[in-house]
């Protein structure tokens, strides 16, 4: 059963969304989402610091069947879906169609949290170079140290790019 799942998840993770990038200066952004294995809360207190004006949103897995997320967190289990994939999850649907200025990836496994990287529509998409899930983003960026360490050199990277723009 979960592998009938999953082969509809991949099939969904590969569908073409029409996208517009925009590269935008970190002061400017409004909505962060930043989706990791497990929940972080030191890490989000970093981004929300490096991006005072943002909301930002913490997309995670959980190994429980019973969606318990508060707030900003948001959690992903394999009981979200049906078994043609199709997301039953309302929280997670309201996220599915939010709109995100900046989208950073720090998983390193694949699974659901691909689905949603793939799927939700962000101006820019970061996550790390040389995966297989690299044609999924934007901007790469080879990711090294701590989830802290990777966050400061996105920001860092933003602003340099975002500098020679003008």
């Amino acid at each position: 059963m979960n592998q009938i799942r999953n082969n509809f998840l991949k099939k969904k993770m590969n569908s073409p969304v029409s996208r517009h990038v925009v590269l935008m200066e970190p002061d400017k952004i409004k909505s962060v989402l930043i989706v990791t294995e497990k929940e972080d809360n030191t890490l989000k207190r970093k981004v929300e610091e490096l991006f005072p004006s943002a909301s930002v949103y913490h997309l995670f897995t959980r190994d429980i069947k019973e969606d318990n997320s508060k707030g900003f967190y948001y959690t992903v289990n394999k009981s979200d879906f049906n078994l043609t994939g199709v997301l039953k999850n309302d929280k997670l649907k309201n996220l599915e169609s939010m709109q995100i200025d900046l989208l950073v990836d720090l998983s390193a496994e694949e699974g659901l949290l691909d689905y949603f990287v793939s799927r939700i529509n962000a101006t820019l998409k970061v996550g790390q170079m040389y995966t297989e899930k690299s044609s999924m983003y934007d901007l790469l960026i080879q990711l090294e140290g701590s989830k802290i360490q990777q966050i400061e050199k996105i920001y860092d990277q933003l602003k340099i790019f975002t500098i020679n723009a003008n």
